[in-house]
């Protein structure tokens, strides 16, 4: 996976768009529960995505790339920051982990027979894992509807 040349960190406000961007293949680390010191420390090297203006203005003077999210639905979040950071060619889906960021890594059948139900073990061929929280991905009948959801919001992107 070619490592994206964005990286986010989004507030406790942007839960969902940190999802959705992690869903996308952007590295984008989310901690709701942290202090104000601590993202601007995190976010050194990352742009920093929040609705509180405050933040967004201290941001600045700590050095912090800040980028203010307009919006309170993360479609709209979504659709804004991509046309804005033209983030277009930098899409790879499904690439991280939805829940920790974590770059996924493929994994054989046999390696996830007892992490996904026994329908799933016997008709799906290919696996990917999270190596951080374990959590196992494959190509269900999911993935379009996520797909044709995604494509609403930032146009059309290749599936692999």
């Amino acid at each position: 996976m070619e490592e994206s040349k964005h990286r986010f960190f989004c507030d406790r406000m942007l839960g969902k768009l940190a999802r959705k961007l992690r869903l996308l293949g952007f590295d984008t680390v989310y901690y709701p529960e942290i202090d104000e010191d601590e993202i601007f420390e995190i976010s050194k090297d990352r742009i920093l995505l929040t609705r509180d203006k405050e933040v967004y203005r201290r941001a600045f003077a700590k050095g912090v790339s800040a980028y203010y999210v307009e919006y309170d639905n993360w479609r709209a979040q979504l659709r804004k920051l991509m046309m804005d950071l033209k983030l277009y060619n930098e899409i790879e889906p499904f690439t991280r982990c939805v829940e920790c960021n974590e770059p996924l890594i493929d994994a054989e059948p046999d390696e996830v027979k007892d992490k996904v139900p026994e329908y799933v073990y016997k008709t799906i061929e290919s696996f990917k894992v999270c190596p951080r929280c374990g959590k196992v991905f494959w190509k269900g009948s999911h993935l379009n509807w996520i797909k044709k959801d995604m494509e609403k919001l930032v146009g059309e992107w290749k599936m692999e």
